[in-house]
């Protein structure tokens, strides 16, 4: 018997919801990617971080080159801070930290 044909519906052009698109374009499934702007990146101020476990799954899609090619600045100190904004850690050189892991 011939399984029932569906389409998966990905609410928002996130980084998940466009990573879970490549992913369903690559198997052939059927979707529609529903987003609120007229564009994918639209240039709202927003910026995208991505750590080495989702450049990971980025890399095994094949994408992974392509958007390294789009960074205008990569990220070469990153902070993290606590609930009253003070500094608990800093990391030197992240970008290489990233690409190393």
């Amino acid at each position: 018997m011939e399984r029932p044909k569906f389409k998966v519906v990905i609410v928002g052009g996130s980084v998940s919801g466009l990573t879970l698109a490549n992913m369903l374009e690559k198997l052939n499934i059927d979707y529609v990617v529903l987003e609120s702007y007229k564009t994918i990146a639209p240039q709202v101020g927003a910026s995208i971080g991505l750590q080495a476990n989702g450049f990971r799954i980025l890399d095994q899609l094949g994408c992974a080159d392509t958007l390294l090619g789009l960074v205008d600045a990569p990220l070469d100190t990153q902070f993290l801070r606590d609930s009253e904004g003070e500094e608990i850690v800093k990391f030197e050189g992240f970008s290489k930290i990233l690409e190393n892991r």
